[in-house]
């Protein structure tokens, strides 16, 4: 003789635990609204270094100096230029680069992304690095 279960004979506090779970797995996945707000730069002795992060995270930081830009002016002048404060300091420090050409070849893109960026340079002050990323956790639209 088999065991059959019927819909009578389960109880609301049997169901309990499986719709707890099922509601921490649906929240678990939803996530609506997050968003991730960075702002690291780093200069090392040299002058090379890196910044990344999206730019919500710099225009909201706690320091009123903080900024990041990815510039391009009419004479096809392209630059990096970012303002921080690293923890512990009492100023900001500039972090600027001038792409090369195969970073310079992604400008265009930079210029118009509003997501996550990951620049680096070398201690000529030349951009040899450059990643970009959108997605929803970095935009600020």
């Amino acid at each position: 003789m088999t065991k059959s279960l019927s819909l009578k004979s389960l109880s609301l506090k049997s169901l309990s635990p499986v719709v707890a779970l099922a509601a921490l797995g649906i929240a678990s996945i939803a996530s609506a609204g997050l968003q991730t707000r960075t702002v690291s730069c780093t200069k090392n002795t040299d002058g090379s270094g890196r910044c990344h992060g999206n730019f919500i995270g710099f225009r909201e930081d706690a320091a009123a100096t903080t900024s990041a830009q990815f510039r391009d002016d009419l004479a096809g002048n392209r630059s990096f230029y970012a303002r921080a404060t690293v923890p512990g300091a009492t100023t900001d420090t500039i972090y600027t680069c001038i792409p090369d050409a195969t970073v310079s070849s992604l400008w265009e893109q930079a210029l118009s992304s509003r997501g996550f960026f990951d620049v680096r340079w070398d201690a000529s002050g030349t951009c040899t690095y450059l990643r970009l990323t959108n997605g929803s956790l970095n935009t600020n639209f």
